[in-house]
This record gives C-alpha cells, sequence and structure tokens, in this order.
C-alpha cells in the first residue's frame, strides 16, 4: 500500500515529528511511504525518514509566486497518481494542495489534525480566507484523524457542525528509541522545575514566574529551567531580574533532544492557552516527570481519571504552587511510568495500520453532493 504525507517541510516542529514517526512506523510494517515537502527544503528528521522518499516540490511551487501554482500542482499530482492514501499532514498549505491535487481522482485522502482549531483561531485570528477555505475543505473530507477527543470537538465547534462519523481520535505515541537509562536522581533540597517549548503568548511565561513566587512564599526552593526559545525571552529574563527571580531561572535553549533535561526534572511545568497532545509530556512519562499542566485540552486526556492530580483549572501561579506543593511525587512517577504504556508506539501504530487497511467510507465529496455552505 502506497501512502503519501503532505508537509511544509521537516523541520523540528511537533508535527512535522509526528509525521517522521508514524511514517517509520508504517515502513516497517510494510507499507510504501513517501512525504513531499511543499514550502521547504529542511529535513531534520533524517535519522528517521531514511526509509521513506522525501521529495521537495518547494523549487516548484511556491504560494506567494501564483505563475508557479499550475507547475507546482501539476508536480504535486504527479506524485500522488498511483498512490493509495495521501494524508495532508497539517492545515493550510499541504491541506489546500491535498484538495486541489486530488480532484477527480479516487485518491483517499486522509486529513490530520494536530491542534485545536476553535481555540487557535481564537487566538491568532486566522485570516478570513484562510479560515473560509480550510472550513470547506474540511467539511468535504470524510475522514480525518485526531491527536486528542479534545482537538476533535474543537473542530466540530470551529466547523459549527456534529462529529462526524469518519472522525478518529489517534493520539501521539511514546518514542521509545528517544530514551535510555539515567541514574536515579541525586535527592536535592531545590526542586527542579522544567520547561519545553516556545517562549510565546500562547505558553503563558507570566505563570512560570508567578509560580516561583507562590513557591517562595510557601518556603519551597524551586529552580526553573527554560529549554526553548521565542520572541517573549528577553521579557521573560528582564521581567525575572525585575522581580528577584532571575537567579532561580537558567536558559537551556532550543535542543532537539530533551531526555537529560526531563531526567533532572522534578516536575514538568505545562502552562499552554491550548494544545493538542503534547509531545513533550508522552516524552516525560516514560522517566516519571511528574506533570503540573493549566487545563489546556488535550493534555488531561493523557492522565484519564486521575487528571486532578496533574491538571488545575484555574490558570494562575497560585493554583500550580498549590499542586506542586501537594503532589505526591514518588507513587505519581510509578503510575506514570506505568501510564505510558498506553501510548506505546506499538499500539498506536496498530492503530494506524488498522486505519490504513480499512476501507474507504465513501469517497470525496464534491461541492455538487455537499450542500453546507463555508
Amino acid at each position: 500500500m502506497k501512502i503519501v504525507f503532505f508537509v511544509r517541510d521537516l523541520g523540528l516542529g511537533g508535527v512535522e515529528r509526528c509525521v517522521a514517526l508514524v511514517s517509520e512506523g508504517l515502513i516497517a510494517r510494510g507499507m510504501d511511504v513517501s512525504i513531499v515537502m511543499l514550502g521547504g527544503n529542511r529535513n531534520l528528521w533524517a535519522a528517521r525518514t531514511g526509509q521513506a522518499r522525501v521529495i521537495d516540490l518547494s523549487g516548484t511551487w511556491q504560494g506567494k509566486k501564483p505563475w508557479t501554482w499550475l507547475a507546482g500542482w501539476r508536480a504535486a499530482r504527479q506524485q500522488i497518481k498511483d498512490t493509495d492514501i495521501l494524508i495532508p499532514a497539517t492545515f493550510l498549505m499541504p491541506l489546500y494542495m491535498a484538495y486541489a491535487v486530488t480532484r477527480g481522482l479516487k485518491t483517499r485522502v486522509i486529513g490530520w489534525v494536530h491542534g485545536p482549531l476553535f481555540e487557535l483561531d481564537q487566538f491568532a485570528t486566522m485570516n478570513p480566507i484562510h479560515r473560509r477555505a480550510c472550513q470547506y475543505i474540511y467539511r468535504r473530507l470524510n475522514e480525518l484523524v485526531f491527536v486528542s477527543e479534545h482537538a476533535r470537538d474543537s473542530l466540530a465547534r470551529w466547523l459549527k457542525q456534529p462529529i462526524a462519523e469518519g472522525w478518529q481520535v489517534l493520539p501521539n505515541f511514546v518514542d521509545e528509541e528517544q530514551h535510555k537509562v539515567y541514574p536515579e536522581k541525586m535527592a536535592s533540597h531545590t526542586l527542579q522545575l522544567l520547561f519545553v517549548g516556545r517562549i510565546a503568548e500562547e505558553k503563558q511565561p507570566h505563570l512560570w514566574l508567578e509560580t516561583l513566587e507562590c513557591l517562595n512564599k510557601k518556603g519551597i526552593p524551586a529552580r526553573l529551567t527554560v529549554v526553548g526559545d521565542g520572541p517573549l525571552e528577553d521579557w521573560l529574563k528582564n521581567t525575572s531580574k525585575a522581580r528577584q527571580l532571575d537567579k532561580q531561572i537558567s536558559f537551556a535553549g532550543h535542543q532537539s533532544n530533551v531526555g537529560d533535561y526531563l531526567a533532572a526534572a522534578d516536575v514538568l511545568l505545562l502552562t499552554s492557552s491550548f494544545e493538542g497532545c503534547p509531545l513533550v509530556v508522552l516524552e516525560a512519562m516514560p522517566l516519571g516527570v511528574v506533570v503540573a499542566s493549566t487545563n489546556a485540552g488535550g493534555v488531561y486526556e493523557l492522565f484519564g481519571k486521575r487528571r486532578s492530580e496533574f491538571v488545575v483549572e484555574t490558570a494562575s501561579g497560585e493554583a500550580l504552587a498549590e499542586l506542586i506543593s501537594t503532589q505526591r511525587r514518588p507513587e505519581l512517577s510509578i503510575w506514570l511510568k506505568q501510564r505510558a504504556k498506553h501510548y506505546s508506539s506499538g499500539q498506536i501504530l496498530q492503530q494506524w495500520m488498522t486505519l490504513c487497511l480499512a476501507p474507504s467510507p465513501t469517497k470525496l465529496k464534491s461541492a455538487d453532493t455537499e450542500s453546507t455552505g463555508l
């Protein structure tokens, strides 16, 4: 069976990582997989995509140059002419091209949705043209895969329609290949907090400072390591200094492998406004790193019935500090290591295989048979 993924490129983002890992797993199970890059030529996952055909069309088709559109369309259509399944790995460019090149073909298209688009649109206020175009296409795809129930429910709200029969949830999975055995952490009187991700507005970095201040008031010595960079890095450094917290925060910059940082942490701090299925939590689970998180959509699903032991309902430093100070870390650490097995690569990839081998529900709807408006 031939499967093609459409991506913008293969940078270090979470979506690109998911494409690399799922492609690798499907190839190991006998699938013929190609990855078509439409918007750039970076492949920072070469070690994991070595057996896939990675095709760079970014020089043929460029979204801001209309005179390249026809050549790009032809090149992309050529890549999927004998494909069984086409998976646009995210919205915008991959989604648009997947819809355009399958006009008149019987190619099975499975959209892949990684985040809560309703919340994302509220936060970032999507360009109205892009909003209408994405909604138009998503309404016409019979099959969509979501990384969490929250992402699925969010799309239903965004499209103003019920959850469709062909919508399935396939969460991200633990990448066992990334994990190594670490020595037991040395006992320390200072609580080691860790944040991994972009230092950006949607991650609410003000909560990191508030959490440290509240822990200080409780008499709990704590340090925060920030792994990542972003537009608010200077603000964070200046504000932490103004609030006399700078000696409690260290900056590690962007890192492609965060295993060593997770292994040294007591608590992973997650303060996002919204999330799909955060990969960093799945990386923390097998190591038994306890999580303290805001109620960021899909994150709470990872903890099942024990969500209240990891997630606060109110996004405040006071609530996070209270949670951290009352967490039974040794017990929760053992539970998380067991919980990680629920998201093993073998289990989730088998669900991908079942999805790919199942017959398509129906053909892609055409505008003539679908009366739903934009």
